[in-house]
């Protein structure tokens, strides 16, 4: 063999070493880099509680178990909701409480172009998606970003509306989802598996059922007599109600929340006169409003108010006399249910709520 054929087998031999060396230092680089985002961080303001009270804490994100680099870097990594967490903006939505969460983890920045094809993939889902992006350290929408690429990204399905839970065919389609594009990115992937999720869709759907209530007192005329629709919206706008586009009748918290409206309540089957009202109902919605007890009294105070200026009479839905001590069963009843949302960490009138109960 001449000098030059062992010279060219030494050059090669030398640049092979070098890949083998350069994608071991790439690995182990990737795998710092995901421990250092997925590592344990400050809780989501909402629900932190002091430490060593025994109380709840947000989910962490756990950080990548170096056994599973690859596996999650082939979109395959699955992780429990108590492993998942991030820092929240003040503009972050994503909550593991009532959402599923993926995280996305890429060396190179993903820009926001390249999200358009997640994003499409994402819109077909039963309830709302989100998905924000790390600036500064903190989560943001990244519709409202300050930025226009991010190497760290999270996802958020909600897992339950007003309409039920989302089921684990749909979860899986949602993972399937990230996981596909992070292999388009040659990104990390966390996921939540999708049995565990919709087993917290389906207890957050019953705590749904149970904290969904409607508060409401109405208002009739004495003997059977009705109430013009001019003069009701008239007394309505001058107790600080507002008219919706739609005609409806709103009163709104001084945070801007709608915390109690008028609609009609009485009328016959196939009798209703559009000019005049058989009765009104003054219903707050429990897990929208702001403090419910308050909002309750408030609503009592107006539905009271019109009453005699309509000559009319407050009456529960069966129509009896609705008394001190009825509305006092009635103000045990929100305040449980209130105390009950507090504990699930989604306070009534909280943005958590809002969005649960859209």
């Amino acid at each position: 063999m001449s000098q030059l054929q062992l010279l060219l087998l030494a050059l090669g031999a030398v640049f092979i070493l070098g890949v083998v060396i350069y994608n071991v230092w790439q690995e182990r680089r990737a795998r710092k880099h995901a421990e250092k985002a997925f590592g344990p961080a400050a809780g989501d303001a909402l629900f932190a509680r002091t430490a060593g009270e025994g109380e709840r804490r947000e989910p962490t994100m756990g950080a990548l178990p170096r056994g599973e680099a690859a596996e999650a870097r082939n979109g395959a990594g699955r992780v429990a909701p108590d492993e998942l967490e991030a820092p929240g903006g003040p503009a972050a939505e994503i909550s593991s409480r009532i959402d599923t969460v993926a995280v996305i983890l890429a060396d190179d920045p993903v820009m926001r172009e390249q999200l358009e094809p997640l994003l499409d993939a994402l819109q077909n889902h039963t309830t709302p998606v989100h998905v924000e992006g790390i600036v500064d350290e903190q989560w943001h929408p990244i519709e409202t970003s300050p930025r226009r690429s991010w190497r760290e990204l999270r996802v958020g399905l909600q897992l339950a509306s007003r309409s039920g839970p989302v089921t684990e065919d749909e979860i899986e389609r949602f993972n399937q989802a990230i996981a596909d594009f992070a292999a388009t990115v040659n990104a990390v992937s966390q996921r939540e598996a999708p049995a565990a999720a919709a087993t917290r869709a389906r207890e957050l759907d019953n705590f749904c059922a149970e904290a969904d209530i409607e508060v409401a007192v109405n208002v009739i005329g004495r003997a059977g007599t009705t109430f013009a629709a001019s003069r009701v919206k008239s007394l309505a706008l001058a107790h600080g109600f507002s008219e919706t586009a739609s005609g409806d009748l709103v009163h709104y918290s001084v945070t801007g929340v709608a915390d109690c409206s008028i609609r009609r309540f009485g009328d016959a089957p196939g009798t209703r006169n559009p000019a005049y009202y058989a009765g009104l109902t003054f219903a707050l919605d429990l897990p929208q409003v702001d403090d419910p007890p308050t909002a309750l009294d408030r609503m009592v105070d107006l539905a009271a108010a019109c009453a005699r200026e309509l000559g009319g009479e407050l009456v529960d839905d069966n129509r009896r006399p609705l008394t001190e001590a009825g509305i006092a069963a009635i103000r045990r009843s929100l305040e449980k249910i209130a105390g009950d949302m507090q504990e699930h960490g989604i306070p009534a009138g909280s943005a958590l709520a809002h969005r649960l109960f859209a």
